[in-house]
């Protein structure tokens, strides 16, 4: 990635700043400086950068949480929005570049404020990526954020550490302890999440730990029976199933002797029953015979009603017919015709008066024509001319005001330059010197900048007096102090190098892995005792399972005989209480309420009747209810065993589930030895005698602790020889710092004192050019004086006698218009006055011919009629004529034709009355032979009943045929079930009778149920007793599973928290830094070798320690802070190349800022700097260096100068000195 240009508008000091690095100078370099004072906007540059690639910078990433007022706004402390310059609408950074597919691209952060107003809302910034070839917009808002991540190759943090280096962090990261430079090397490469994972896993063994206590506590409170107590209650249960299977043959034979006194039973209701309706239905139909043979007698008649209603129909349309016929005779049409006749002929002589008319008054009517239109050319004409003449007089008076005012205006030019001829012969001086104001005002500026910059020498050189004497004491009081100090770090360098000897002769790795091998050979054997103490309770819990499963299964056999029995007795009843609901039901009651002594039964014949409905009613619903109360305890003991049944096989299922389980628990336990053992096999022999881990171990643990007390020995040494080095770098650097001091004051003190006579004589030079173009005596003493004011009341004065030429060149150019324009404004005035006269003239010809025209039409019409009308009215009169013939015409021969069809239809009416006479008398002959016929079933049937039972509605009598219909079927049918149970209670009465009597059989079932009920609640409580023991087993068995893997779970997060984990994550944190570091030097020492192939850097053992390795003095190992300043400043080069290395991984990175580290160091550090920064350049990056050292300038040769202006913004060029 390559940056080509950088642009900015209106971000903090910076107005406007456009670079180019494809242009010379600097494309011609690879080593720049960006120069200016503090405050001038260096750092501003690359903030711009920032802000164009990811909308944000690092200066302004640490407070994202409070808000301040930016010009009427509520924004944070973090946003960049900040940086828009105070009182402008819009501001801008953009920044072309090479990405890393090899094209260019633009980039583009902008800002701006609502309705382009300076206390406009400022509004949300936008990103913008651009093609820079096609200049197209690509990307915006945040897909342009997403595709600069893709074309850049870096995010906001690594392109912050690879492209803005932190050489001045690693510096502070040289001097600081272990904790201090973990923490250091977290910040800069972002690598937080490793203190996160630290104090997660501390917080997940704390977890762990406590579940595991409050599982051990719950597993402690469930309770078991003995295996004494067990076999007991499981013996009990035996005993009493088998009591039970004993019970339930008894209680079967007792229910079918009872069966068949209940059989016979429901028999003899159900003959009562069927002899009861048989008589009720014969009496129901003999109690409504005659009502039964007039309905049939209507339904009879029904077959003429279609003949009585013809003739009703036939008598009605003879009485209409007449009717019409009557009224045809009465009308009389001669009279109307007669008057229509002469209708006609007074309308034909209206027509032809009207005709006459119209052909007489058609030439005047073309006359009139023709004057009306001469008089409507005549006039438009007329008002044509009328709006000339208008129109002439608004441009008459038009002209001559503008000629009025063009006339005053040259009066007051005129006046006006006068007095500014005279203004400026006041000041023949400043006149003369207007002419070369540009050229005097540079040299003026000239002349303040040397004036106020040999004051501020003044200021300087005296302070530059007292600076030197305190220096010059400092450097006394700190050689002997360094002296004692180095004796000091010598002895200690010995014993840490004693120390690190010691520590090579103990393998740190070997030892860990012999541990952990240990470790693992432990819990091997560990999990194999574990593994068999678990098989040896598993295969006592099958045996248990396969008992309870035969006692299952017995169960369901008895539950699945029980359950049919119970079903065989619930049909049965259901089967006698519907037969007893048929023998009473509503309609055989009916048939019995109809029954008649000494009349037939119309279902069985009889005459005798004794089994009526009033004898038998509340017998039958007796029996019903008995029957009902069978069926209602049948129905609940099939639903018992049903229930009892279900939960047998449910019980049965369970256990063939849990025996499945146990199957599958020992075949995993099977498989989870044959997998230990192989590890156990694996282990080398000396690991597979569990009674000599104890002693290795503790001889692992004693060599471990050697080492760990020797490595916190090395390192206390360390960091006290560290501690010393770095006390000797300070005071080294503090008489360093002293002695750079007293030689930079000197050379300070020369070059200030040379620096003001030159600008002295630059003064004295710059008055002398000033004198010649302006050589007023007393001014030229107020310059010498007050130099500020003299040159502020001088810009004044030229600027005023400026601004007085400007306005009498401008009136002279007013003057020089407004003559033209007179001259102009008289001649268009003139030839409007000629213009006005014409048409005047003609309007009055063409107004003398139009008042000719109207008096010639007056006299043939009068002026408000117009021909086309006279000529409308008298087609009119015509047209009217016509309509009133044929109006008379149509009328005379529609009488006629209504007088015609009358004589027509009287015929048409004579003929339909005698075929009326005729179809009435074939229908009363059918109707008579039909009576006849009918009188021969029913004598009484006449003429005039037929009429009443037609009148009768169907809806009245069809029920009554319906009912009869019906009871006489149902009486059929009572007979029919009659004789059915008269056989059956024959049949059973002869076939299986008990022996006892129903009685004493029921008062034995009923003995037997109730000790089967006692004994059926004795084995539900020794059932659920049995089941909450095995209920208990299970859930011990299936949570000492769970144990076991959250044994496994905690030991596996004591062992991650014992080596990795605390509170405050700094353990992990200080391991993971610790690779970090290894991997950041190894980047660090390949750029080192580059910058200096003397050091090289190195980690000390497995510590955070650094340590310099000497080539020059046989690659000797000494703290880092014996380097000199220069040699500091290349190892935190080095380092900060090595973290942009690391952060741009495989991206490459052509473009690098150094914004920081160069103000304190001293000449000639600094000197070694600058060799550093050309050895990088040498490598094909463009540097650039951002600083306000003199010698640093002095070395650049390229430079960006950021220069402050007054006004609180600076401007930016580029050069090369």
């Amino acid at each position: 990635m390559r940056i080509l240009t950088i642009e900015v508008k209106n971000l903090a000091s910076l107005p406007e700043a456009h670079i180019d690095f494809n242009a010379p100078p600097l494309k011609n370099t690879g080593l720049f400086a960006i120069t200016g004072e503090t405050g001038a906007g260096k750092s501003t540059l690359l903030d711009a950068i920032c802000l164009a690639f990811y909308g944000k910078t690092a200066r302004l990433k640490s407070d994202s949480k409070n808000k301040v007022a930016f010009n009427g706004d509520e924004i944070k402390l973090s946003d960049p929005r900040h940086l828009l310059r105070r009182g402008t609408v819009s501001g801008y950074a953009q920044v072309g570049f090479v990405a890393q597919d090899g094209e260019q691209y633009t980039a583009r952060w902008q800002v701006a404020r609502a309705r382009n107003k300076v206390d406009g809302r400022i509004k949300e910034a936008e990103l913008v990526l651009l093609d820079a070839a096609a200049d197209q917009v690509l990307a915006q808002k945040s897909n342009a954020k997403q595709k600069l991540l893709q074309l850049i190759g870096l995010n906001f943090e690594q392109f912050t550490r690879a492209v803005l280096l932190a050489q001045h962090d690693f510096a502070a990261f040289l001097k600081a302890n272990a904790d201090e430079r973990a923490q250091l090397l977290e910040c800069l490469t972002a690598t937080e999440q490793f203190s996160r994972v630290g104090k997660t896993i501390f917080e997940f063994h704390k977890q762990k730990s406590e579940a595991l206590v409050s599982f051990k506590q719950k597993l402690g409170d469930i309770e078991l029976l003995s295996e004494e107590a067990l076999a007991q209650k499981q013996q009990f249960l035996a005993d009493l199933q088998q009591q039970q299977s004993q019970l339930q043959s008894q209680v079967k034979i007792l229910e079918q002797h009872l069966g068949w006194y209940t059989a016979k039973t429901k028999l003899e209701q159900q003959l009562t029953v069927l002899l009861s309706s048989v008589k009720e239905q014969d009496a129901a139909l003999a109690s409504r015979s005659d009502e039964f043979k007039r309905a049939q007698q209507a339904q009879l008649t029904q077959h003429v009603a279609d003949n009585r209603t013809q003739a009703k129909q036939f008598q009605a349309s003879i009485v209409r017919a007449q009717s019409d016929l009557s009224a045809l005779a009465a009308q009389d049409f001669h009279s109307e015709i007669t008057a229509q006749e002469s209708a006609l002929k007074a309308s034909n002589e209206q027509l032809s008066l009207a005709q006459a008319a119209l052909k007489q008054h058609e030439p005047d009517i073309a006359k009139v024509r023709e004057l009306d239109k001469v008089c409507s050319e005549n006039t438009k004409l007329c008002d044509q001319f009328e709006e000339q003449v208008a129109q002439q007089k608004r441009l008459e008076q038009q002209y001559s005001h503008t000629l009025q005012t063009l006339k005053s205006q040259f009066t007051a030019f005129d006046a006006e330059k006068t007095l500014v001829d005279k203004q400026l012969s006041e000041s023949p001086q400043l006149v003369s010197l207007c002419a070369s104001w540009p050229q005097t005002y540079e040299v003026l500026q000239q002349y303040l900048r040397a004036h106020h910059d040999r004051h501020a020498l003044q200021v300087e050189q005296s302070a530059l007096g007292s600076q030197y004497q305190a220096a010059k004491q400092a450097v006394m009081e700190a050689q002997p102090q360094c002296n004692q100090v180095e004796q000091h770090v010598n002895s200690m360098q010995a014993e840490v190098n004693q120390l690190q000897h010691s520590l090579s002769e103990l393998d740190y790795e070997k030892l860990q892995f012999q541990k952990s091998q240990l470790n693992k050979a432990q819990q091997a054997l560990e999990q194999q005792r574990v593994l068999s103490d678990e098989l040896l309770q598993l295969q006592a819990h099958l045996d248990g399972l396969r008992h309870q499963q035969h006692s299952a299964e017995a169960q369901r056999k008895d539950a699945e005989h029980q359950d049919e029995l119970t079903r065989q007795q619930l049909n049965l009843t259901q089967e006698n209480l519907h037969q007893v609901k048929l023998r009473a039901s509503d309609n055989i009651s009916a048939l019995r309420g109809q029954l008649e002594h000494g009349k037939e039964c119309m279902v069985c014949g009889a005459t005798e009747h004794p089994y009526r409905v009033d004898h038998i009613d509340s017998h039958w619903q007796q029996l019903i209810r008995d029957f009902e109360g069978q069926y209602h305890s049948a129905e609940r003991a099939r639903q018992q065993t049903q229930a009892r049944y279900h939960e047998v096989v449910s019980n049965l299922e369970q256990v063939n589930g849990h025996l499945q389980a146990a199957l599958q628990q020992k075949a995993q336990i099977l498989n989870k030895q044959q997998v230990n053992q192989t590890l156990l096999d694996e282990l080398p022999e000396s690991l597979r005698d569990a009674k000599q881990h104890a002693q290795q171990l503790i001889q692992i643990d004693n060599n471990l602790a050697l080492y760990s007390e020797l490595s916190k020995s090395q390192q206390h040494k360390w960091q006290l020889l560290q501690q010393n080095q770095q006390q000797l770098q300070q005071l080294r650097s503090a008489l360093q710092q002293y002695q750079q001091q007293l030689q930079s004051i000197e050379q300070s003190q020369a070059t200030l004192t040379q620096r003001s006579n030159e600008l002295a004589q630059t003064c004295e030079k710059l008055t002398l050019r000033i004198s010649e173009v302006y050589g007023n005596e007393t001014w030229l003493s107020q310059l010498t004086h007050s130099a500020d004011t003299a040159v502020q009341n001088l810009c004044e004065q030229v600027n005023n006698v400026i601004a007085l030429q400007d306005k009498r060149a401008q009136i002279v150019k007013d003057i020089e218009q407004c003559l033209p324009q007179q001259s102009t404004t008289q001649a268009l005035l003139d030839k409007a006055l000629q213009q006005l006269s014409s048409f005047n003239a003609q309007l009055s010809q063409y107004q003398q011919l139009r008042d000719q025209a109207q008096t010639q039409r007056g006299a043939l019409l009068a002026l408000e009629t117009t021909p086309e009308q006279w000529n409308q009215q008298l087609h009119q009169g015509v047209s009217l004529a016509q309509q009133q013939l044929q109006t008379h015409k149509d009328e005379l021969t529609r009488l006629n034709k209504v007088r015609d069809e009358q004589a027509l239809r009287q015929a048409h009416l004579i003929q339909q009355i005698k075929e009326y006479e005729a179809n009435l008398a074939d229908n009363h002959t059918r109707f008579t032979d039909w009576l006849a016929q009918t009188q021969q079933q029913y004598p009484t049937l006449t003429e005039a009943l037929v009429d009443e039972l037609l009148a009768w509605q169907p809806e009245l009598w069809m029920p009554l045929i319906e009912q009869a219909k019906l009871l006489e079927q149902q009486r059929d049918n009572a007979k029919s079930q009659l004789a059915h149970v008269k056989q059956n209670l024959a049949e059973h009465t002869e076939n299986g009778k008990p022996e006892h009597a129903q009685s004493e059989i029921a008062t034995a079932l009923d003995t037997l149920n109730a000790q089967y009920n006692q004994l059926q609640t004795e084995m539900v409580t020794v059932s659920v007793v049995l089941q909450t023991h095995q209920n208990n087993m299970q859930k011990l068995q299936s949570q000492q599973g769970e144990l076991v893997q959250m044994q496994a779970d905690y030991e596996h997060w004591h062992l991650l928290n014992r080596l990795l984990g605390d509170a405050t994550g700094k353990t992990m944190r200080n391991l993971a830094q610790t690779q970090t570091l290894k991997i950041l030097l190894h980047y660090a020492n390949h750029h080192l070798m580059s910058l200096s192939r003397r050091y090289r850097l190195t980690v000390i053992g497995q510590s955070l320690e650094i340590a310099i390795i000497d080539r020059d003095m046989a690659d000797e190992q000494r703290s880092v802070n014996t380097l000199s300043g220069g040699e500091s400043f290349l190892v935190s080069l080095a380092l900060a190349l090595g973290l942009a290395s690391l952060s741009s991984n495989q991206v490459k990175i052509n473009s690098l800022f150094i914004d920081e580290g160069f103000g304190t160091l001293d000449p000639e550090t600094l000197s070694v700097a600058l060799d550093a920064l050309d050895a990088l350049q040498s490598q094909g990056r463009k540097v650039g260096v951002i600083s306000h050292v003199a010698q640093m300038t002095e070395r650049v040769a390229t430079q960006i100068r950021i220069k402050k202006q007054s006004g609180g913004y600076s401007t930016v060029t580029t050069k090369e000195s």
